[in-house]
């Protein structure tokens, strides 16, 4: 079968989508993307399942099948275009990297050739093992710290991948340094909004942050995968192995930093046991500025990554007090 040919009985394009909010509303409604999850495996070649299920929230629709397979659709909206550039060009360039990343079993348009928005679409094999926050739940204190060490040798592999991309994977592309400019100049409403660090902390903000170029002074740009949250990384408790790496929306060549900040803040919950036990498994070298630095890029992160930390900080005046309950290792 052809890669986009598919049956008559799928539906066509629906006209429920018309916006981000009708998109937001949908995007997770499982009856709403089964039809449309199965024309995608029915396009790929691939077996049709028995059940389809939606794992739980995401930016863009999600469908499981019970055939251990995994399909994700890419609308128009909340950056999906972007968001399907990105993830295709993180597949092409980690093929054959020896990294714990799900096969890519197929992609296409669910809707190619016409006017609307075609719907493009990835099908890939599902990751084995647990999502780190439901297995370091039920994981005692060693097991917890042997797979953030694990991971901290699979984080050293992922910034050593060659970056033979053609867009944000690109070693010239200049995309992450205009997210941290962007980021610069937004970020100190932005945590006056979410609300969980201290008005007179914040009125320091815009002196602690140094320009981007003198942050990133003219380091080698790595393959930066920027949402490693709990449940964009897989593991096996039993045999204390990474099993899994996904969701590639949010990739870039980029300073190394900026991957930690999800992963320590929203992961890790700002362990700083854990994130001690990942930098020594990366064999990261820790500078006495590290801790400030990695303030910095908490700052210039394009999520709200405080969100997940169980500290309060709204007590927190001084920057360097901050830097230290969130960041010191030593």
């Amino acid at each position: 079968m052809p890669e986009n040919a598919v049956p008559d009985k799928y539906p066509a394009q629906p006209m429920e989508i018309t916006s981000d909010e009708t998109y937001a509303k949908l995007r997770n409604d499982l009856e709403f993307w089964e039809p449309w999850g199965r024309r995608a495996l029915a396009a790929a070649g691939l077996p049709a399942p028995g059940a389809l299920r939606v794992p739980g929230e995401s930016t863009n629709p999600v469908l499981i099948a019970d055939t251990g397979v995994v399909v994700k659709l890419y609308g128009e909206h909340w950056c999906g275009p972007e968001n399907y550039a990105s993830e295709a060009e993180a597949y092409e360039v980690l093929a054959g990297q020896d990294l714990p990343v799900p096969q890519l079993l197929g992609r296409g348009e669910l809707f190619p050739g016409g006017g609307a928005w075609p719907w493009p679409y990835l099908v890939m094999a599902a990751a084995p093992g647990m999502t780190w926050r439901e297995a370091t739940a039920r994981a005692d204190r060693p097991t917890q710290l042997a797979l953030a060490r694990r991971f901290g040798a699979v984080l050293r592999r992922l910034h050593s991948v060659p970056l033979t991309g053609t867009g944000a994977l690109r070693p010239d592309s200049p995309v992450f340094a205009e997210l941290l400019e962007e980021r610069r100049a937004a970020t100190v409403e932005d945590h006056r909004e979410w609300g969980y660090l201290s008005p007179r902390l914040l009125d320091r903000v815009d002196d602690f942050l140094p320009s981007v170029d003198a942050l990133l002074d003219g380091g080698k740009p790595v393959f930066v995968h920027g949402d490693l949250h709990g449940t964009n990384l897989f593991v096996d408790a039993a045999n204390t192995s990474v099993t899994g790496l996904i969701d590639f929306t949010d990739v870039y060549a980029g300073d190394p930093r900026y991957s930690l900040v999800q992963l320590h803040l929203n992961a890790f919950r700002a362990d700083r046991g854990l994130l001690a036990a990942l930098l020594d498994g990366a064999e990261w070298q820790v500078t006495g500025a590290f801790a400030e630095d990695m303030l910095r890029f908490t700052f210039l992160h394009d999520f709200d990554v405080l969100e997940e930390v169980p500290l309060d900080l709204s007590g927190v005046d001084d920057i360097g007090e901050l830097a230290r309950l969130l960041w010191d290792v030593r």
